[in-house]
C-alpha cells in the first residue's frame, strides 16, 4: 500500500481506503464524501501531536516547573502536562507520551515490570520506592480472590493517621515561616521544603471485576458540573404608605404616654383620625384577582451562575476473606486478625462521653449574686445564709441609707425614687431593644474553611504498579460486615465480607477530576505563557450576571492548583487557633457585643439622675 505523498501526488485517489459499496472510494450514504482521509495522511498529522511545545503560564503549573510544555492535541488553547505514575510534574514529560523503544520515560512503568505484575515486583518496588505506603504478601493470601482474578485489577485502601491528599507516594509541602522555615516556597520552586509523605496505617486490597463485586463502571462513575439558580421575572409589591403607627411606648404605658408621644409628634386627633381611617388594601387582589397583571407573551425566566460546584462520585468498595489454613497457622486466628484488621480500617475506639455544659450570654459585666456561693457548693448552708443576710442587708443599705449609714424617712423615699428612676430606664430599654434589635453586634465568625483534606482515606485503582486512578480525601460513610453461613476450621465462619462506602471529603474541580488520573501530581491542562487564558486555567474568580462582590473574597487554592501539586505543596492555611483567637479578642474589645436595650437603659437612667 503506498504512502501517500503531499508534495507530489499524481492522483489522490488512489490513496484512498478502498470502499465496499461504491467503486469510486466513496460512500453514497455519506453525501458522496470521502469517509476518510488519505492513506498515510493519518500517520503525518499524528507525528505532529505532542511536538508543539511553549512556556506555560506559572500560575497554572506547579511552582518549580522548568521548560516548556507541549500543546494539547484536542485543546488549542491548553498545554499538556500530564506526568503519570512515572513522570514530573515540574518538567516536560511529553517524551514518555509515545510507545516506541526511543523513549526516555515509559508511562506504561516498563522498567517496573508493571505489564506483567506479580505480588513480589509489587512488594519489591514499593519497599524500594514507597516504603511507607508498601505491600505484604498477607495482603494478598487471605482474599477470596486470591488468583483468580489478575493482580493488574487489584484496588488497594488505605487509611493514614491524618488527613492525605491524591499523592502519597512523594508528597512535599512549603514551609512556612509560621513552622519555623527559613525561606518559603516562591514561584520559583526555591525555598524550604518538607517531606509530608505519611505512614499508611491500615492496608487492604481487593479486586475490580463484577465477579468481586467492584464494578470499574460503578466505582469510577461520577457526577459533576456547575451550579445554576432560576430567575423569574416578577410584578413587584411596593406598599404606598398610609394609615398611622402607634408610637411604641402606648403599648407598654397606656393612654397617657401615648397622648404624649403623640403631641410631641405634633399629631393633632382629628389627623389621627384621618390617619387611621385611611384604607390601604390592595384592590388588584379582590377585584382583578383572576387577571394577569403584565404582558404575557414574555420569556420571564433565566438561569444565572450559583456559587459553587457540584461532585459525587460514592463508592463502595467489597472486600472478601476466605478461612484458609497457610503452613498450619490456625485458620481462626488468622481471619480474627484480618476482622479486627479490617475494623481499624473503618471505625475507631472510643470512650463514654456523658455531656457536658455550654454557657452563652451576654459579655459584658455581670454584677455577683447575693451570698456566697462557694459556702453554698461546700454545704455549709449555716454560713451561707449568714452571707447572703449580710449582703442584702448591705444593698439595701446603700439603697435606703443616710450619709451616716442609717435609715430615715428621707433616705427610704430617695431610695424609692432610685429604683423607680431604674425601673423606668429598663423599661425602655427593654422596649427600645426589641424594636430595634441589638447594635454594635456582628454577624457571628463562621468556622475557617480551608482547601486542606480533612478523610483520612485513599484508594488506588487498579495495577499498583500503574494505577488508573488515585484518591485521597476520602472519609469512610458506613460499613457493613457480613459472616459467611458456613462452617470452617474450628467451627468459625468460611467467609466474611466487607462493604465499605466512601465518599469524598470535598467536591472536586476540573483540576481535582484530573488530579486523580495523574497519581496526584497536579493538573493536566495548563495555559501558555503570553496568551489569554482563554479556558481560565488559573481559575481566577470571574464576575458573572447576578453577582455582587462583597468585601474581599478568601480564595484559597484545591489539592491540585499549582501552589499545591506534585511534590509542592501550598504551605500550611491561616485557619489556625490563634486566628481565630485574635478576631474573637477584637470582637470583645470592641464592645461588638453591647445590646440596645442595655445600652438604651443605661442612658435613660443617666437622663433621669441628671
Amino acid at each position: 500500500m503506498a504512502v501517500f505523498d503531499p508534495v507530489s501526488t499524481p492522483n489522490i485517489s488512489d490513496y484512498l481506503y478502498p470502499d465496499t459499496s461504491s467503486g469510486n472510494g466513496r460512500l453514497p450514504v455519506f453525501g458522496g464524501e470521502s469517509f476518510g482521509f488519505a492513506r498515510g495522511i493519518t500517520e503525518q498529522f499524528a507525528k505532529s501531536f505532542y511536538s508543539n511545545k511553549t512556556t506555560p503560564s506559572p500560575l497554572t503549573v506547579p511552582r518549580g516547573s522548568t521548560g516548556e510544555l507541549p500543546r494539547s492535541t484536542f485543546n488549542r488553547f491548553a498545554l499538556f502536562n500530564y506526568s503519570g505514575f512515572y513522570g514530573n510534574a515540574a518538567t516536560d514529560n511529553s517524551s514518555g507520551y509515545r510507545d516506541d523503544n526511543q523513549a526516555s520515560r515509559s508511562f506504561s512503568g516498563k522498567s517496573a515490570g508493571s505489564q506483567t505484575p506479580t505480588i513480589p515486583k509489587i512488594i519489591e518496588f514499593y519497599n524500594t520506592n514507597y516504603p511507607d505506603i508498601g505491600y505484604r504478601a498477607q495482603d494478598f493470601l487471605y482474599s477470596k480472590w486470591y488468583r483468580k482474578i489478575p493482580l493488574n485489577h487489584i484496588v488497594t485502601l488505605r487509611r493514614f493517621p491524618m488527613p492525605c491528599e491524591d499523592n502519597i507516594f512523594n508528597y512535599k509541602v512549603a514551609v512556612s515561616e509560621v513552622t519555623g522555615g527559613k525561606t518559603p516556597l516562591n514561584v520559583n520552586g526555591s525555598g524550604d521544603v518538607a517531606d509530608a509523605t505519611q505512614v499508611a496505617g491500615v492496608t487492604a486490597v481487593t479486586y475490580m471485576g463484577e465477579t468481586a463485586g467492584n464494578k470499574l463502571s460503578e466505582l469510577m462513575s461520577m457526577t459533576y458540573g456547575l451550579k445554576w439558580k432560576e430567575l423569574e421575572s416578577k410584578m413587584n409589591e411596593v406598599e404606598s404608605g398610609g394609615g398611622y403607627t402607634s408610637q411604641p411606648t402606648s403599648k407598654t404605658f397606656g393612654g397617657i404616654a401615648a397622648a404624649t408621644a403623640d403631641r410631641a409628634k405634633g399629631v393633632s386627633p382629628g389627623r389621627k383620625y384621618a390617619l387611621e381611617n385611611a384604607s390601604t388594601a390592595d384592590k388588584l387582589s379582590t377585584t382583578y384577582a383572576d387577571f394577569v397583571l403584565g404582558p404575557v407573551n414574555v420569556i420571564d425566566r433565566t438561569m444565572i451562575r450559583e456559587r459553587g460546584l457540584t461532585f459525587e462520585q460514592d463508592m463502595k468498595l467489597v472486600f472478601e476473606y476466605e478461612l484458609k489454613s497457610l503452613s498450619y497457622v490456625n485458620p481462626k486466628v488468622a481471619m480474627i486478625d484480618i476482622i479486627s484488621n479490617m475494623l481499624t480500617m473503618t471505625t475507631n475506639n472510643a470512650t463514654f462521653w456523658g455531656g457536658g455544659q455550654r454557657y452563652y450570654g451576654a459579655a459584658g459585666y455581670v454584677a455577683s449574686q447575693f451570698g456566697d456561693i462557694n459556702l453554698l457548693k461546700q454545704g455549709n448552708f449555716a454560713g451561707y445564709t449568714k452571707s447572703l443576710t449580710n449582703d442584702v442587708t448591705a444593698g439595701l443599705k446603700n439603697i435606703f441609707g443616710n450619709s451616716s449609714g442609717g435609715v430615715d424617712v428621707k433616705s427610704v423615699l430617695k431610695g424609692g425614687l432610685d429604683i423607680g428612676k431604674q425601673f423606668l430606664g429598663n423599661k425602655l430599654g427593654e422596649l427600645l431593644g426589641s424594636i430595634a434589635g441589638d447594635v454594635g453586634s456582628t454577624a457571628a465568625q463562621r468556622t475557617f474553611i480551608s482547601a486542606e483534606p480533612t478523610g483520612n482515606w485513599h484508594v488506588t485503582i487498579g495495577n499498583p504498579l500503574n494505577p488508573i486512578a488515585t484518591m485521597g480525601n476520602m472519609y469512610c460513610d458506613s460499613t457493613i460486615m457480613t459472616l459467611g453461613d458456613g462452617l470452617g476450621y474450628d467451627d468459625f465462619p468460611l467467609e466474611v465480607k466487607f462493604e465499605i462506602n466512601l465518599k469524598h471529603g470535598k467536591p472536586r474541580d476540573k483540576g481535582d477530576i484530573e488530579n486523580m488520573f495523574n497519581a496526584g501530581r497536579g493538573r493536566i491542562y495548563a495555559s501558555a505563557a503570553n496568551e489569554k487564558d482563554i479556558l481560565n486555567l488559573a481559575g481566577i474568580d470571574i464576575q458573572t450576571y447576578g453577582s455582587k462582590k462583597d468585601g474581599n473574597n478568601n480564595s484559597q487554592g484545591t489539592q491540585s492548583s499549582p501552589t499545591g501539586t506534585t511534590g509542592i505543596s501550598a504551605s500550611a492555611s491561616s485557619a489556625t487557633d490563634d486566628a481565630i483567637n485574635n478576631i474573637d479578642k477584637a470582637r470583645q474589645t470592641s464592645g461588638g457585643i453591647t445590646k440596645t436595650g442595655e445600652y438604651v437603659s443605661n442612658l435613660v437612667s443617666l437622663m433621669v439622675d441628671s
